[in-house]
């Protein structure tokens, strides 16, 4: 239970969309106001460091990121967390442990994100890679049946496996006891990869019986609350040496003579690329030292939020959802789903029309084709959803 009003916390976002109803956390989550003071912070220390700074980001920022990652995730060993400025660069990164090979076998679903959608579609453009989607088409109706279709999948030797923790185009999510039950049954030489974006900060998550087994991607942008710039990869111990590296992976011994075998730090750092924009991880810290000095964790902003969406969905307006004809992806118990409800209409331009109408009312929400998403966030209360159901049947 949270014992203040957590609106509070967000009052220049909130002056920044005022008389505007902004239920698109799964897009852009709104930033606490500490986080201000985060940015700042970086450019003081800039201007007062220099060159020097980079001592105090990898000796004492980076490893605070990587605490309260590790936390949030039930991890004992923060320093297995690689960080980059997107999830898509650690990605990258990632599938080019396997250049050189005559064949790459991939397995993933058809509900997968856009970078990683874009980067396997290129990737089976080649000869050697192979990859396998399995069908989310019924996981709202028989989450059974898609489980049995993926363990079915893992006894093919694939060499990559991927799939989503929270599935964006939906929010329908599995559990760290379904996921751990996959993990089990992966070939132990298969890299098993979860994309937790839409789960990290949201939805209270264990990965303790799976350390050491996985990768898993998480980022800033969105529940996290940090904004840009701040993508992560939780990262199994090995002896790691992607092809695509950059100098960050072999930190603290730059000093090796030219020449000689391309080195790599013995943790996650071999995952890391080189010179960004450190801002992010400011932000990061600032945020979550800020929940944890007020006692906030994820559960509890995860309960706040499905109080939320069962206010909205009992106050929600038949009319709408019948007279244009959308169709729910959510069980109405909400016992385990993302922090967004999606509806998906009969297709692509009934659903563009009906979101220009929304941003027209002054609603701000966001669409994944023919399936419009509704977002919940700290940053709300109730009369912000009655507002928002009140504008829905106005709308219907």
């Amino acid at each position: 239970m949270i014992s203040f009003n957590p609106k509070t916390l967000y009052q220049r976002f909130l002056e920044g969309h005022q008389g505007k109803l902004h239920f698109a956390a799964h897009s852009h989550h709104f930033w606490p106001d500490i986080t201000r003071e985060a940015q700042l912070a970086y450019w003081d220390d800039s201007a007062i460091l220099s060159d020097e700074k980079w001592n105090k980001i990898f000796g004492e920022v980076i490893p605070q990121t990587q605490k309260y990652m590790a936390k949030i995730l039930n991890l004992k060993d923060h320093e297995q967390i690689a960080l980059a400025p997107n999830t898509h660069e650690l990605s990258a990164r990632l599938l080019s442990l396997f250049l050189g090979r005559s064949e790459i076998k991939i397995l993933t679903t058809s509900s997968e994100f856009h970078s990683w959608r874009r980067q396997f579609l290129r990737l089976s453009e080649l000869t050697q890679v192979k990859v396998h989607e399995v069908s989310t088409q019924d996981l709202l109706s028989n989450k059974t049946h898609f489980l049995a279709e993926v363990k079915n999948q893992l006894s093919k030797n694939y060499d990559l496996i991927f799939l989503s923790q929270v599935f964006f185009d939906s929010g329908l999510a599995l559990t760290d006891e379904e996921l751990a039950d996959l993990i089990k049954e992966a070939p132990s030489r298969t890299l098993f990869v979860l994309d937790g974006y839409h789960g990290f900060g949201a939805l209270p998550t264990s990965l303790a019986a799976v350390e050491g087994k996985i990768f898993y991607l998480g980022g800033g942008y969105k529940y996290a609350q940090a904004g840009e710039g701040v993508g992560f990869m939780v990262v199994p111990k090995g002896d790691w040496r992607p092809s695509y590296t950059g100098w960050f992976a072999e930190y603290g011994n730059l000093s090796r003579p030219p020449g000689t075998q391309v080195g790599y730090t013995q943790d996650a750092m071999a995952f890391m690329g080189a010179t960004q924009d450190p801002s992010g991880f400011y932000r990061f810290n600032a945020t979550w030292k800020l929940f944890n000095d007020l006692g906030l964790d994820v559960a509890q902003i995860h309960q706040y939020v499905r109080n939320l969406q069962l206010h909205f969905l009992a106050q929600l307006p038949k009319s709408f959802v019948e007279n244009n004809q959308l169709s729910s992806l959510y069980h109405s118990s909400l016992t385990y789903h993302g922090h967004f409800l999606t509806f998906e209409a009969p297709d692509t331009d009934q659903a563009i029309k009906l979101q220009e109408k929304l941003k027209e009312a002054k609603v701000l929400i966001d669409r994944r084709g023919a399936r419009l998403r509704f977002g919940f966030g700290l940053y709300q209360d109730k009369s912000d959803v009655e507002a928002l159901c009140l504008c829905l049947e106005k709308l219907a």
